[in-house]
């Protein structure tokens, strides 16, 4: 009976993992999804290798993610960046679910609760129906946390020193992919852990010293020999910063009260099904086990910093969705009750994101979303090929500029106007016309402007 159910998990988690296939093509940049694949276009295109590169000015996020897509791009072609984009996030989600599981089963001895943990976490909400797929960088950014993490925790749980020098390695890459964040992660898992086993001794050892030296040279080194180094550190920091910074009081408390709400909605289905099970007084399974004390002591501290930073967004805490799904699959797998309804629940969740993926999704982008493909063809049967700059950084612009930057082959890609632009077409954002310019057209979400002699070429009062 226990290897059918960890035959029955494993294709669950197949058949999950196979729903992000039809996310790929068949729905329009959602939210800022065209910024990494736009880069990656104008990086390539200029030969800018080590330094992300956003309508022709200096991006501040390391470029690992833009190689990636680059290279999958240069395979299947440009035309299919943002497919590019998609499955390197699909794929690091699917890696993730496949870690949660490894380690599962490294600390517990127990095939069936691997499997069991790897569909915890791949049907997790957020993961399974949205960010998981979307091609941001959180998904590779979160694998290569989780991965230091995980690894950061056998280390110290076995005194085994390999295990550091492979989680440095992901920690860099987490780094090289988004952000220093991910030192923060990496610390409390591995003090935590410390703390809970009694591994000081271990933790300070010179062959753990000299390896935690070098995870703190390779940013060091990056921001010193980077092209653009300095920028990308002042914009790391100055990101950093005001992720910390609200408005008002308001902003705090409305942090403070709603984030925990849209946290749990991302934990559904089993997030939920443990909150029910509790309060129908169901049981719930190893409660008192210490891996999923220590699970919760890391996932609890690492989430504080977003739960009172007014400016966090949920994709933030993917990261930590590994080691939440530790601490839902040991409250599960073994209280029989508990885990058939999970199990119901996340094969009707899986159910849904096909239905979501192949008719919800695309209908809901083409009824209510602004038509990314139209408005570029738009702007450019109105522009005629005169000089077209871009000053909107909003999801609609880098969208409707990612596909005009593929249209315009091999012409440049789009750069902002110059200061002292005297002739040509601007993508604008909607609302306040700067002195000189002229609307052409109104698009929802973007503007058409134009300054100088275009302007005259023909008629273009349609709105």
């Amino acid at each position: 009976m226990t290897t059918t159910n960890t035959r029955n998990y494993w294709l669950l988690f197949a058949l999950a993992a196979a729903s992000f296939v039809f996310t790929f093509h068949n729905v329009q940049y959602t939210g800022e999804e065209a910024v990494y694949p736009l880069m990656s276009y104008e990086m390539w295109y200029h030969g800018h290798l080590l330094t992300p590169v956003m309508y022709g000015q200096d991006y501040w996020r390391p470029p690992l993610d833009n190689w990636l897509i680059t290279m999958v791009s240069m395979w299947i072609g440009w035309s299919h960046m943002l497919v590019a984009a998609r499955l390197i996030a699909a794929l690091a989600t699917v890696g993730s679910g496949l870690l949660v599981g490894w380690f599962a089963g490294r600390i517990w001895k127990e095939r069936r609760l691997a499997a069991f943990a790897a569909l915890v976490y791949i049907t997790l909400g957020d993961v399974l129906f949205y960010d998981g797929w979307l091609a941001y960088s959180d998904p590779l950014f979160a694998f290569f946390c989780l991965a230091a993490m995980l690894l950061g925790w056998l280390a110290v749980m076995e005194r085994r020193v390999g295990f550091f020098a492979i989680a440095v390695l992901a920690l860099s890459c987490a780094f090289l992919t988004k952000a220093l964040t991910v030192y923060v992660f990496y610390g409390v898992a591995v003090l935590v852990v410390t703390y809970r086993t009694r591994g000081w001794r271990f933790l300070f050892s010179w062959p753990s010293w000299g390896i935690h030296l070098l995870a703190l040279v390779v940013p060091v080194l990056w921001y010193a020999m980077a092209p653009a180094g300095g920028t990308m550190a002042h914009g790391m920091f100055d990101d950093i910063i005001g992720k910390l910074q609200g408005q008002g009081l308001l902003d705090y408390l409305h942090q403070f009260f709603v984030f925990p709400a849209q946290t749990f909605g991302q934990l559904l289905p089993v997030g939920g099904v443990v909150l029910y099970a509790l309060l129908r007084r169901y049981p719930i399974s190893r409660m008192n086990d210490p891996q999923v004390r220590t699970a919760l002591w890391i996932a609890g501290v690492n989430y504080l910093p977003y739960w009172l930073s007014p400016q966090s967004g949920i994709r933030y805490l993917m990261p930590l969705y590994g080691i939440v799904a530790l601490v839902l699959a040991g409250w599960v797998v073994d209280a029989e009750k508990t885990r058939r309804l999970a199990v119901k629940w996340m094969m009707a969740a899986i159910l849904l994101k096909y239905f979501f993926a192949l008719w919800a999704f695309p209908a809901y982008t083409d009824r209510f979303r602004p038509h990314i493909s139209a408005i570029a063809r738009d702007v450019l049967m109105q522009t005629h090929g005169a000089p077209l700059y871009v000053s909107n950084a909003a999801w609609v612009g880098i969208g409707v500029t990612a596909d005009i930057d593929l249209a315009i082959r091999p012409h440049p890609p789009l750069v902002t106007p110059p200061s002292n632009l005297a002739n040509g077409f601007v993508i604008s954002y909607p609302g306040a016309v700067p002195p000189g310019y002229t609307v052409v057209s109104r698009y929802q979400g973007v503007w058409l402007l134009c300054r100088g002699t275009v302007c005259g070429q023909k008629d273009r009062s349609h709105e």
